[in-house]
């Protein structure tokens, strides 16, 4: 193989390519600063800070390729500088300083690139702005050498004269010369020694063009290596908010269950179910591409679900193209896999269709790792007496609590009433609130003062209604004498046809209930027992 050696095209253009390097510096050390800037804005206002910053005007994949680009050509230089055995300080300290900026510039990156949506770590945030800081001193200090370098380079001091007959640049700089790349496979089968042996005298013979392409190769790996690791890939946890494909979105929940809110089995034996509830906004478009997402359990990737997400509505609204709009909305999406799988280590992944947009960077394959939960086995979670609040927590109904002002038990209930007719004329009346005739069994009526406030995230619109509600997850439990009683509530809910009274309830409960000692409300949310003492 014939080679041209470079150094006196290298020569040549020694004080364009210091020209070029400090154009390049000083692009790098602006971005820096407005990085520094920034940080120090927010520590003292977020806020303001965030609405006067945009992260893809100074971190892009512009500032890492030119990162890259002046640490590729101080390489070249510094490859001159060793085969004329002339000063090296400034090239070597150029290569450690942009090793150091691209890694502080990877790290800033990924903290920025979802600032609209967290905020940052106070003492995260002043260790940036501290290293920004020292970033800039460094920085600085490569512009001044560089312009020193590219203005007022004294060329007698490096020994190569003031033109080219007296750069030192000999016949040897632009000659020609052979690489032996060839052996004799026969002697290389019969002597693995004498195989060694010839390698080492091309390395010796060739050392620097060897070490420059070398250096350079490691060089474009790290980069590659991190920007598929470290930028390309990016690994979020449950509950952090990322963007991705155009939305914002951030995984809440994750729910094993084999089971819809009736307790039937929606799976096979062998199969269970997993539930991911998320919250999403748009960011650049107004759908997702749930097809770009698939749940991963090891080697193993699993699609979703659409018809199973339907049977488990009350965990959350199947997602199914809905349009998203500017504030966070809540779906599921559930996904059947096998049931020996259930206990290993899960992770949503998310394909970004976006990997470079505009100059910013984009992760092309998003893992988030989750924490499934399991349903209640039974046990009472919360109980509460009368007046106080029950609150629905470690269940699907979240932030949702119930509040039970009063109790009472009667066949019949007189609601009072001002009936008025004609032109201010009115009379004080009154209505009998009786149960059904319906059914097969001897009804009376619980009547209750109750105020429900629903989990706002939760889509499920019929659920603000109390009987609703109670007809839902309810089941009434008494005691008449030693024995306790229990019995669902799921007949019809009677009220007043004369007057709308606001968080009070009939509830049509067994006849014996009037006789009982003791009466509580149970609510199963999905195996999580939540209990209301009335009496």
């Amino acid at each position: 193989m014939i080679l041209r050696k470079p150094y006196a095209l290298f020569i040549k253009y020694f004080k364009l390519l210091h020209v070029i390097m400090a154009a390049l510096i000083l692009i790098l050390l602006f971005r820096t600063f407005t990085l520094y800037r920034f940080f120090n804005d927010y520590l003292s206002d977020y806020q303001t800070a965030i609405a006067n910053f945009v992260p893809g005007d100074v971190l892009n994949v512009y500032s890492f390729l030119l990162s890259m680009f002046i640490i590729i050509v101080t390489i070249a230089l510094l490859s001159v500088m060793i085969y004329k055995r002339k000063p090296k300080f400034l090239y070597i300290y150029n290569i450690v300083v942009y090793v150091l900026v691209t890694v502080l510039y990877g790290f800033c990156y990924s903290s920025l690139v979802n600032i609209d949506n967290v905020v940052l770590d106070i003492r995260v945030t002043r260790a940036f702005s501290d290293l920004s800081f020292l970033a800039m001193i460094l920085q600085g200090i490569s512009f001044i050498l560089a312009v020193v370098r590219a203005t007022g380079f004294d060329i007698k001091q490096f020994d190569f004269a003031s033109d080219l007959q007296k750069l030192d640049i000999s016949e040897k700089d632009s000659e020609e010369i052979e690489v032996a790349l060839e052996f004799d496979s026969d002697k290389a089968v019969r002597s693995v020694r004498k195989r060694f042996r010839n390698a080492k005298y091309v390395y010796f013979e060739n050392k620097f063009i060897i070490n420059t392409i070398l250096i350079i190769v490691l060089v474009i790996v790290a980069f590659l290596i991190y920007f598929n690791i470290g930028i390309y890939t990016a690994n979020y946890s449950q509950g952090t908010t990322f963007s991705a494909s155009g939305v914002d979105l951030n995984v809440k929940n994750v729910y094993i269950t084999n089971t819809d809110i009736d307790g039937n089995r929606i799976v096979s034996d062998n199969n269970t179910l997993v539930v991911v509830k998320f919250d999403v906004k748009a960011f650049g478009t107004d759908v997702l591409n749930t097809g770009l997402i698939t749940l991963r359990i090891g080697n193993d990737s699993f699609g979703q679900n659409k018809t199973l997400a339907k049977e488990v509505y009350d965990i959350g609204t199947p997602y199914n193209s809905q349009k998203l709009g500017s504030e966070f909305d809540s779906y599921i999406m559930a996904f059947e896999i096998p049931r020996e799988l259930s206990s290993r280590s899960m992770e949503l992944k998310m394909n970004d269709n976006l990997s470079y947009v505009k100059g910013q960077i984009g992760a092309k394959n998003i893992f988030v790792k989750l924490s499934p939960e399991n349903f209640g086995n039974g046990e009472v979670v919360s109980e509460v007496n009368l007046n106080e609040d029950l609150d629905f927590y470690d269940s699907v109904l979240g932030g949702t609590s119930l509040n039970i002002s009063s109790f009472e038990v009667s066949d019949k209930f007189r609601v009072d009433y001002v009936y008025c007719y004609g032109t201010n004329k009115c009379n004080n009346s009154y209505e009998y609130v009786t149960p059904t005739a319906t059914g097969n069994y001897g009804k009376t009526l619980m009547k209750l003062k109750a105020t429900l406030n629903v989990d706002e995230t939760i889509n499920m619109p019929d659920l603000n209604d109390f009987r609703y509600f109670i007809n839902l997850y309810g089941t009434i439990n008494y005691k008449i004498g030693d024995a306790w009683k229990s019995a669902d509530i799921a007949s019809q809910s009677v009220k007043s046809t004369a007057v709308n009274e606001a968080n009070t309830y009939y509830i049509e409960v067994p006849i014996d209930v009037k006789d009982a000692s003791s009466v509580y409300l149970t609510f199963n949310v999905r195996g999580a027992i939540y209990r209301y003492n009335l009496k």
